[in-house]
């Protein structure tokens, strides 16, 4: 056996011995946390050439709209430092309240929480919400607007306007057009698309975002994640924004506007216009810059792409729905390269959607989950943990849609307190999952609309 000296000065001569144009090569080893570290050392027990996989095709069913992507290409990096960064707590505080700083729908009911914030407030409240069916957040809502709190609300347009058959608006929804609050509807590009954020900027001093609808359904059987931020640098990101999709989206008017047409498959697609970005690079991981968050349309699956070509040891990802070919290609390249990537979809995606079966294919570690108890309700978590270090959490789910057609942000979080209460919770969805069966494999819809996007 070679001892750990040896072991470091024979990869030492074999690097040095690399040209340009030799292969990459590839270091594997036993995990090690060190105590005091955010991020585990690697010890170095063995190097291999990476396994380059190419990029499988994947047919799309009529109707939906063919996306592309930022690829990235995958870099062989110097190991960074351990971050410095410190927890983030267990707790935000906001005008004499204590806020969780983290939740997750199986350990605390968040409409408490979310009710507690809308009411703590005082001057303003700034909301980006998918829809609305809470009748006690609803209500607090109306409380603040009463004690003349200014509440300006950007919500979904099918959640306005409801346009399939058997849906319709709901009580709470109607509540607030009824009581004359300053609303705006917005919907993506085409009639798939959505204005999908879950996003409430309390008093321009706390931010509360997830994947939390707020909806009855989100509260008692999803699993579900939201946070309250309290950082300015954040704050201000996610207000400009919100204050971007204010500027586009529509007055209600007094009848449903038209649906758009569908396009079909082939035919060229109008991009929607990109949202603004925040600049700054604060997050460190593997030797990369990420943004502190990033929006759609046209912000995130670039980014994405790139923490999973710099991840090392393992991608931990809880997706309620998966068609992205680009972050489906670049997962591909880490699973070559040895990165231990483990995967839990929402069962009822997962039946509809053969993106999401190609996983399972193709030999990755995929289990379904569907809601809390296992018997009722979806997983509607979409977040990513990356080599135990980094998450990625947020209303995006990993789609075509999402990233092209959609209004959604990703947060990007290195603080070890959030790094941790994430992979908790994904074990935690992971042991109430189970391995896909034959049953699972049910085909697309008949149509792309009847495919339950969201919860």
């Amino acid at each position: 056996m070679v001892n750990a000296p040896n072991r470091f000065a024979i990869l030492a001569v074999a690097v040095s011995l690399a040209s340009p144009s030799s292969a990459q090569m590839r270091v594997s080893g036993t995990v090690a946390p060190v105590p005091g570290l955010a991020a585990p050392l690697i010890p170095f027990s063995s190097f291999a050439a990476p396994v380059l996989l190419p990029a499988l095709p994947v047919g799309v069913e009529a109707g939906r709209a063919y996306f592309d992507g930022a690829l990235a290409k995958p870099e062989i990096r110097p190991a960074a430092a351990a971050s410095a960064r410190a927890p983030r707590g267990e707790t935000v505080a906001f005008n004499g309240i204590v806020l969780p700083a983290r939740m997750f729908s199986d350990q605390t009911k968040i409409s408490e929480h979310l009710v507690r914030a809308i009411d703590a407030s005082r001057t303003s409240i700034d909301i980006a919400i998918h829809g609305l069916a809470l009748r006690e957040v609803a209500a607090a809502l109306v409380r603040a607007k009463k004690r003349d709190v200014t509440v300006r609300i950007v919500m979904n347009q099918t959640h306005v306007f409801p346009e399939k058959p058997r849906d319709t608006r709901s009580p709470e929804v109607q509540l607030l057009m009824d009581q004359g609050f300053e609303m705006k509807m917005l919907r993506g590009g085409d009639m798939f698309g959505v204005m999908h954020n879950k996003i409430a900027i309390f008093d321009s001093q706390a931010l509360e975002m997830g994947s939390y609808n707020w909806s009855h359904a989100a509260d008692t059987w999803h699993w579900e994640n939201a946070m309250f931020h309290a950082e300015q640098a954040r704050i201000q990101a996610y207000q400009a924004y919100w204050d971007w999709m204010w500027s586009v989206s529509s007055e209600i008017p007094a009848s449903a506007p038209p649906r758009p047409t569908p396009i079909p498959e082939g035919q060229p697609h109008p991009n929607l216009p990109p949202a603004p970005q925040d600049g700054a690079r604060p997050i460190q991981f593997n030797g990369e810059a990420f943004p502190a968050q990033a929006f759609s349309p046209g912000g995130v699956t670039a980014h994405l792409v790139r923490a999973i070509n710099v991840s090392r040891v393992s991608i931990d990802l809880a997706n309620f729905s998966f068609t992205s070919e680009v972050l489906r290609d670049a997962l591909l390249r880490a699973k070559g390269r040895g990165v231990a990537i483990r995967i839990v979809f929402d069962n009822g995606q997962y039946k509809f959607l053969p993106e999401m079966h190609w996983f399972a294919e193709n030999g990755f570690d995929v289990l379904l989950s569907r809601g809390k108890s296992g018997e009722k309700g979806v997983m509607h978590e979409k977040f990513a943990v990356f080599d135990g270090a980094l998450v990625e959490a947020g209303s995006f789910n990993w789609t075509r849609n999402g990233e092209k057609n959609n209004y959604e942000n990703a947060m990007f979080l290195d603080a070890p307190d959030d790094a941790a209460a994430f992979a908790a919770q994904f074990q935690r969805i992971r042991d109430q999952a189970r391995v896909p069966g034959a049953e699972d494999h049910q085909g697309p819809h008949a149509a792309p609309e009847d495919i339950n996007l969201e919860h």
